[in-house]
């Protein structure tokens, strides 16, 4: 049985004699931001032009979104992806800046900012743009990430805590922003399904998060993480840009893998680290959609009362993408007020098909 990390955020030993244990990584701060207009499901369906149709009708009743925030029009929708790279781009910098300024933190300690997006179109990026903005160092070590999508939280904040490892003292801001409103386009009845679906899930929002290796910093420490890529399942999740329209194609498999596949990743991974299931006291899930949130739920066998955090973020602003873990993450600590010593384990699933696993430890 795999030894336990534990959360001493330390690197003093132990014990005379006793090797040395590194920091582990710690969130230290949490905040998220999303739109400050909010559509529901109905007028979502009127704007794309599917409202009457009853095949999109029953897809978006039956996702588990009931509000998204979205900055969108019909002006926009006219428009291609290319023409909103601008808009998109200045939108994607308002939301983030927004969820950092919510954090209220001294930003004179940043050494590392990594930033992450589904897509990118244009540059320079958002972490250059973050650390131009709020005058960081300029000796500041910036990385940008695109493609990760729902599965980010754990490679971003393991790439964040492993750059931290060369700058002690300081601290990481990991930015994550999204904009569904940037490829959403008309649907015309009778369109592709995964079409349909895409159109019903995705809202636009952003999170920001600090991450520190000081020993007193408050917040759950990262005890391990592990990011898997299920074989044979790259085209599940898909951007699509195709002339003048653009999309998310999202495979009706995903709930399968949910179900049967997540769950065997979960029980390995917690085993090399000494744990069950049954140790875990919080699960911030994946909410990419009703069908993958009641898969993890089966698989796992959890009970309605362990995703409800993730259900309601669902609810409330859709799959959100990149920034999807972070808004569950901020809704456990909110609801569930986790006390010293808890565990939570964080599940994330995003294109290729990616299984991101993060132990936490309060």
């Amino acid at each position: 049985m795999a030894e336990l990390l534990t959360p001493a955020r330390t690197t003093t030993a132990d014990e005379p004699g006793a090797p040395a244990r590194r920091a582990l990584p710690t969130i230290s701060g949490l905040a998220t931001a999303a739109p400050e207009t909010s559509f529901d499901q109905a007028q979502v369906l009127d704007l794309l032009g599917l409202a009457g149709d009853p095949v999109a009708e029953d897809i978006f009743a039956r996702c588990g979104v009931r509000t998204r925030g979205l900055e969108l029009s019909p002006e926009q929708l006219r428009t291609t992806l290319q023409e909103r790279t601008s808009t998109t781009e200045d939108q994607l910098m308002r939301l983030a800046t927004r969820a950092v300024d919510r954090l209220a933190p001294d930003l004179e300690a940043v050494g590392v900012v990594v930033t992450a997006n589904y897509y990118s179109l244009g540059g320079p990026t958002l972490a250059h743009r973050l650390v131009d903005h709020y005058a960081l160092r300029t000796d500041t070590d910036k990385y940008h990430v695109v493609g990760v999508g729902c599965a980010s939280a754990v490679p971003l904040l393991r790439l964040a805590g492993q750059a931290l490892r060369d700058r002690p003292g300081e601290v990481a801001l990991v930015v994550a922003s999204e904009s569904a409103s940037g490829f959403l386009c008309p649907v015309a009845p009778g369109d592709d399904k995964v079409k349909i679906v895409g159109s019903a899930l995705f809202g636009d929002g952003a999170a920001a998060a600090l991450v520190s290796l000081d020993r007193h910093a408050p917040g759950p420490a990262i005890v391990a993480t592990e990011v898997q890529q299920v074989p044979g399942s790259l085209d599940h999740v898909r951007f699509s840009v195709a002339g003048a329209e653009s999309h998310m194609e999202i495979a009706r498999e995903l709930p399968q893998i949910a179900e049967q596949i997540v769950p065997a990743l979960v029980r390995d991974f917690l085993g090399r680290h000494g744990l069950e299931t049954g140790a875990i006291d919080h699960w911030p899930v994946h909410p990419g959609g009703r069908g993958i949130l009641d898969g993890l739920r089966r698989g796992l066998d959890l009970s309605s009362a362990d995703v409800a955090p993730s259900a309601s973020v669902l609810a409330e602003h859709g799959n959100v993408g990149t920034p999807s873990a972070f808004l569950v993450l901020e809704r456990v600590i909110a609801d569930r007020s986790p006390r010293a010593g808890q565990r939570g384990l964080a599940v994330t699933i995003g294109p290729g098909v990616t299984v991101g696993l993060m132990l936490l430890q309060w």
